[in-house]
């Protein structure tokens, strides 16, 4: 998927096609271009992807106007069209690699691994996992994506998780792990687990509680409510305060195809909801009429959410 530095240079993008594009949004750019290495990176991939579209190259910062242009009540249907072409493009290029993975799901497949040890692992949509059972060893590597293990008890083998340069160890329990970007997090629904990854000492969670770590280390523990741990099992996806970005990302697993935000800061708008996974299509409907968004259908794959 799209990482949101490239979402935001789409959405710059389809800004500056636009004729009403004010002197002031294209200062706005330049500062936004300007302020991160990783921004003007993100502009340069757009650029070469729109060349190799074949079709209008992206404009300057300060750019003349041509002489012909699309009559305005189509030029942002038009702008709207080539995000979802440059957002695709980005996508196709960041596929995850798992298609060597012991076990793998696509897009809204949930599957069932019993493990050699009597442990069981589900494995949420578009995720990834290998498994080393045996002899000593209890490792699996979580790749991509969502899992949650119900481990057998065994006190002389540590069930261990390896996800995104960190481990969770365990005697028998149950938890769930999620990468999610360079984070992973975890949470437990029953006994208890030990985090390790950075530098730090071993961070243990108890049930009820949930943390993330990435490769500096373990953030704070905060309490969940271990009844509501990976929901989608249910075939339920809850958001509490998430951001559309992350909520649109989940959205995701569950339907084939992109959907892509247009207009600066969409992505931060606060999602508050609980959403059927069979029926990922009228979760964005949903999404549009209460946020006041327009939603545009390129194809049945292909569709926007959009500010104006």
């Amino acid at each position: 998927m799209p990482t949101s530095t490239e979402d935001d240079a789409v959405a710059w993008f389809v800004r500056l096609q636009d004729e009403e594009a004010t002197p002031g949004e294209r200062e706005a750019f330049e500062a936004w271009l300007s302020g991160d290495p990783a921004h003007a990176a993100a502009w340069r991939e757009i650029e070469r992807i729109w060349g190799g579209l074949g079709e209008i190259r992206p404009p300057p910062a300060v750019a003349p106007v041509p002489a012909r242009r699309p009559p305005r009540r189509l030029w942002k249907p038009l702008a709207a069209a080539a995000a979802i072409l440059l957002a695709v493009a980005l996508a196709w290029q960041a596929l995850p690699t798992g298609l060597l993975a012991d076990h793998r799901t696509a897009v809204a497949e949930r599957r069932v691994i019993p493990l050699a040890d009597g442990s069981v692992v589900e494995l949420a949509p578009l995720s990834a996992l290998d498994v080393d059972i045996g002899g000593e060893r209890r490792h699996v590597r979580l790749i991509a994506g969502e899992a949650f293990f119900t481990v057998a008890r065994d006190p002389s083998r540590r069930f261990v998780v390896e996800a995104g340069g960190g481990r969770v160890e365990v005697l028998g329990t149950a938890f769930d792990v999620r990468i999610d970007g360079a984070a992973v997090a975890v949470s437990v629904t029953h006994n208890a687990v030990a985090l390790r990854a950075g530098r730090g000492a071993p961070v243990q969670l108890e049930r009820g509680q949930a943390a993330r770590y990435d490769q500096a280390g373990v953030s704070p523990v905060s309490e969940i409510d271990p009844e509501a741990v990976a929901s989608w099992r249910q075939d339920q996806l809850v958001f509490h305060d998430a951001p559309l970005s992350q909520v649109l990302a989940e959205l995701g697993r569950y339907r084939r195809g992109h959907v892509q935000l247009i207009g600066r800061d969409l992505g931060a708008r606060r999602i508050t909801a609980v959403f059927d996974a069979r029926q990922p299509d009228a979760a964005i409907a949903t999404i549009a009429r209460s946020l006041d968004l327009r939603l545009l259908r390129a194809t049945s794959l292909l569709v926007a959410l959009a500010d104006w």
